[in-house]
C-alpha cells in the first residue's frame, strides 16, 4: 500500500503523516532523507528528532538510495521526503548532474521497490509547483523532475491526500 501526502512549506503534510502511520501502525520506520552535513542541517534534524521522540518511530537515514535499506515485509515506511530524495540525487557539489531525467527514473524505481519489500509506504513530498520558472535552467529542471516524480506517485499511490493549512483533502 502507498499514500501519497503532500502540500505547501509549512502546510502540516509531514505531521498529518505522522499521525496517519501511527493511528494505523505499531511498526514504523521514519525514512529521513535529508542530508546530514553542516550546522543547518545537523540542527533541523535534532528538532526532527525530538518532535517525534514520543511517536515511537525507528529513524533510518538515507539521503539518497532507498531501495538499500534493510526493512521487513512488517515495516510500515513513512518516507520524510520525496524533494530530498530527489535532489538529493539529480544534484551534487557541482551542481546538476548528467542525465536528470533517467535519474528521476531511477528514484521513481526505488521507491516501487520499496513499496514492495514493506507492509505500506507513506510518502510526504512538497507542492513546488507554483514556484516562479525561469529563475534558472537548473530549478527549471528540477521542477520539471519533480512534477514527474509527482504524478508517477499519484498515478500508482492508493490514496493521495493534499494538506493544505492542516486539513487533509483527499484526492485520490
Amino acid at each position: 500500500m502507498m499514500i501519497y501526502i503532500y502540500g505547501g512549506v509549512a502546510s502540516g503534510k509531514s505531521e498529518y503523516a505522522e499521525e496517519l502511520i501511527s493511528k494505523s501502525f505499531e511498526r514504523k520506520i521514519y525514512l529521513a532523507t535529508m542530508e546530514n552535513n553542516g550546522d543547518f542541517a545537523k540542527k533541523r534534524i535534532q528538532k526532527h528528532l525530538l518532535q517525534r521522540a514520543s511517536k515511537n518511530f525507528i529513524t533510518v537515514e538515507e539521503p539518497r538510495y532507498i531501495s538499500n535499506i534493510n526493512i521487513n515485509s512488517d515495516d510500515n515506511i513513512l518516507l520524510e521526503d520525496l524533494t530530498n530524495l530527489l535532489s538529493n540525487n539529480i544534484f551534487d557539489k557541482n551542481g546538476l548532474k548528467y542525465g536528470p531525467i533517467e535519474i528521476t527514473g531511477e528514484v521513481f524505481s526505488d521507491i516501487i521497490e520499496l513499496e514492495k519489500k514493506c507492509n505500506s509506504l507513506f510518502i510526504v513530498g512538497n507542492d513546488i509547483f507554483s514556484t516562479k520558472r525561469n529563475q534558472s535552467k537548473e530549478l527549471d529542471i528540477f521542477i520539471d523532475c519533480l512534477f514527474s516524480l509527482h504524478q508517477k506517485i499519484t498515478d500508482n499511490a492508493d490514496r493521495v491526500v493534499e494538506v493544505i493549512y492542516g486539513l487533509p483533502y483527499n484526492r485520490k
